[in-house]
């Protein structure tokens, strides 16, 4: 519960201001005017006239009485307050009636003035203890109101719940928590003592058809903190279908492990988040669940995060392929998944390096976890936390599954999680470790309920009827919370989710290069200890890799599916150890083990300390060129931003070099090769390249050997080509 609200009426007198002045809140003109008229008929009557009967002041009298009373009980006022009014008026009409009948003297008349002054202020009196009587008897009838209110609820939630789930003796908290999404709200239920949350489990559905809620909505039941009493259990009532549509994923702000990954939204509005520095989590569901889906929202939660790496185990390449993607085919920034392994070997070398990494950080860091007396590693963006996902763990093979339960059983004291997914909650799919060991579970749907009862064991499953649509979830964690299974709807990150032409669906449609261009440059390197222990399986990961994901169906990868600056990055490492001699099993002629040697090969990055003195002038240049380009009111055209750029070199320079000032420009380049971008800016004139491969702008004049015009798209006649042009 995030905020409680005290029901109008059920506030106490005391926190009432009170008022002790004639203010105008109190005494009003039309007040004043009654009383005015009041007076006036009065002072009129008291005036020693000759000839006028007693019977006349006393009929008079009469009437004033009676028009104060009317005045009194048409203001709502209590009884005693009319009865207070009616005899000052009576005293004033028998004195002027004993006057009138016994003509005036100076003792009557003092009398008479005596009496007047005190009826005057009996009646002013009156009229503020009529306005305050009346406000006390409105907030009598809305306390009575109020009450019998809560009395009905609390009868008609006793008999829900006796006539639903055999309880007796429950009592409904007349405070209840209306969620400020408008879409429900909390009830909190005190059961009898021995009784507790265990004793409605199973009645979710039952519950929420007996009150009528719609299919998406539903009901949910939480025990609340550890400060709260056993037998109080809080009801969460879903009245709207939460669960249809799509929720666009939030800002790609950058955030830290260390705090809740969120992914999604639960029915009062908050954001559905788990712990993920601190555990793993296991997620079931059937084919068209959106169990891909989530694994890309939960990537995204990762991946933002300035002190977590990402390494996946996807054979399927679904996972994986959105978060690197923006680089290998377009140049952007670096991969945002640290290690993508697609095919069983991979996954190997993966579990392996894994399991080094776990030792050698529990031996390497052991003083620093003294010295900051804590038993588990901190993470930080210089001990970076690694989580390791797995797609389909069906799909692994034995060996791989092994290893991932050791990582499991060993890696959480130096923040080496694991996640997994599968499309059921058997043994099948999720080991005895996995189960025992993972505190975090979402369930998604499944085309049994007894899967998800599975994956819940002790809470039953939840009620099928929230699933409504790809990407309703029912989450929870053992350690940190939820505690119970708790309903909610994952975050959309696919256009296709959105309506086209819709500001959701634009945001959408570029939302993984967005994330690319954004999360980067904070990017963590995996720290030193580790990136040792895992060697070359580690260093040498993106010269395997980039096959494996860009790659044809026989291996053969060329320059047609990834960015130049890729391609020529890739053509210039030499070839990588053999996943046979990684994985310890390539032989020698004497039966040794052959060793793994090489050089690690990296995505650069760069840095002023990788630069000498004229290459951080021409830097300076580049990064001159780009805030210009940047900040002119008319933006240069993609060809004179490339001419420039190229001539900023002062010397030769590949595309590779030049593409990514491009984009960091804001230019969105994606072709193929470079020869198609020169005959997209119309550049054959404008650059000249050399027989080493460089390019260079013609006003450079430090083209060695050149060659002349670097050929175009019309110099091809069978069209656009898939390889680099020589």
């Amino acid at each position: 519960m995030t905020k409680t609200e005290i029901p109008v009426g059920l506030e106490t007198l005391s926190d009432k201001p009170k008022r002790w002045d004639f203010s105008r809140d109190a005494v009003t003109p039309g007040r004043l005017t009654a009383w005015g008229a009041e007076l006036a008929c009065a002072s009129a009557l008291v005036a020693p006239l000759a000839d006028i009967p007693w019977q006349a002041g006393a009929s008079a009298g009469v009437v004033c009485t009676g028009a104060a009373v009317l005045y009194e009980r048409a203001r709502g006022s209590w009884r005693r307050v009319m009865v207070a009014r009616a005899s000052s008026w009576l005293a004033t009409t028998g004195w002027l009636s004993y006057a009138l009948a016994t003509r005036p003297t100076l003792l009557t008349m003092t009398v008479g003035v005596a009496t007047w002054g005190a009826g005057a202020a009996v009646n002013i009196g009156m009229d503020r203890w009529g306005e305050q009587t009346r406000e006390a008897e409105a907030e009598l009838d809305r306390r009575i109101e109020q009450g019998e209110e809560i009395a009905k609820a609390q009868q008609g939630w006793a008999k829900l719940l006796y006539d639903i789930c055999g309880i007796e003796g429950a009592v409904a908290d007349p405070i209840v928590d209306r969620w400020p999404s408008g879409a429900g709200e909390t009830v909190k239920i005190t059961l009898p003592a021995h009784l507790n949350i265990d004793s409605l489990r199973g009645y979710e559905a039952e519950l929420a058809g007996a009150l009528h809620l719609p299919k998406g909505g539903g009901v949910a039941f939480s025990a609340g903190g550890p400060e709260v009493p056993r037998n109080v259990v809080f009801i969460a009532i879903t009245r709207k279908n939460m669960m249809s549509g799509a929720i666009p994923y939030p800002k790609l702000t950058p955030t830290t492990i260390n705090k809740p990954v969120g992914f999604g939204r639960i029915g009062n509005g908050d954001e559905a988040a788990l712990n993920l520095k601190d555990e793993g989590v296991i997620a079931v569901g059937a084919q068209g669940s959106g169990k891909t889906a989530l694994m890309k929202t939960l990537g995204l939660g990762l991946v933002r995060c300035v002190d977590a790496l990402v390494w996946d185990l996807d054979t399927s390449a679904k996972m994986s392929a959105v978060f690197v993607n923006p680089y290998l085919r377009h140049g952007i920034g670096v991969p945002l998944v640290d290690w993508p392994a697609t095919n069983d070997d991979e996954c190997r070398l993966v579990v392996q390096a894994a399991r080094a990494v776990i030792a050698a950080r529990k031996t390497e860091y052991a003083d620093l976890l003294e010295d900051e007396d804590v038993d588990n590693l901190p993470a930080t963006a210089e001990i970076p936390a690694i989580h390791i996902r797995v797609d389909e763990t069906k799909s692994m093979a034995d060996d791989v599954l092994e290893g991932i339960d050791f990582i499991i059983e060993e890696g959480r004291s130096v923040n080496v999680r694991v996640d997994t997914t599968g499309l059921r909650a058997t043994r099948d799919y999720i080991t005895a470790t996995m189960d025992e060991l993972t505190p975090g579970r979402i369930g998604l749907r499944t085309n049994n309920a007894s899967e998800l009862d599975m994956l819940f064991p002790g809470f039953g499953a939840p009620d099928m009827a929230i699933f409504t649509d790809p990407g309703t979830v029912v989450y929870m964690s053992a350690t940190k919370g939820p505690f119970q299974p708790a309903p909610a709807k994952a975050y959309a990150t696919m256009a296709e989710a959105f309506p086209e032409g819709s500001e959701e669906h634009r945001r959408m449609s570029t939302l993984f290069m967005d994330a690319a261009r954004q999360l980067s440059s904070i990017r963590p390197d995996l720290d030193e200890v580790s990136a040792r222990a895992a060697g070359l399986a580690y260093g040498q990961r993106w010269a395997r890799c980039i096959p494996n994901l860009r790659g044809d169906s026989y291996g053969n990868v060329g320059p047609d599916r990834m960015h130049e600056s890729v391609w020529e990055l890739y053509r210039s490492w030499p070839t990588p150890a053999s996943y046979d001699v990684l994985l310890g099993r390539a032989i020698d002629e004497d039966g040794d083990t052959v060793t793994a040697q090489g050089a690690s090969m990296t995505i650069p990055r760069l840095t002023e300390t990788m630069l000498d003195e004229n290459e951080l002038e021409r830097a300076a240049a580049q990064e001159a060129a780009i805030e210009l380009a940047k900040t002119r009111v008319a933006p240069k055209s993609n060809d004179e931003l490339a001419i420039e750029l190229f001539a900023a070199r002062r010397a030769p320079a590949k595309p590779s070099e030049v593409y990514p000032l491009m984009v960091k420009a804001g230019y969105d380049k994606s072709d193929r090769t470079f020869r198609d971008l020169c005959a997209k800016l119309a550049l054959q004139d404008k650059l000249i390249k050399g027989d080493d491969g460089t390019y260079a702008a013609i006003e450079c004049g430090e083209v060695p050997d050149a060659v002349g015009r670097v050929p175009g798209s019309e110099d091809d006649p069978d069209g656009r080509g898939d390889a680099p042009h020589e």
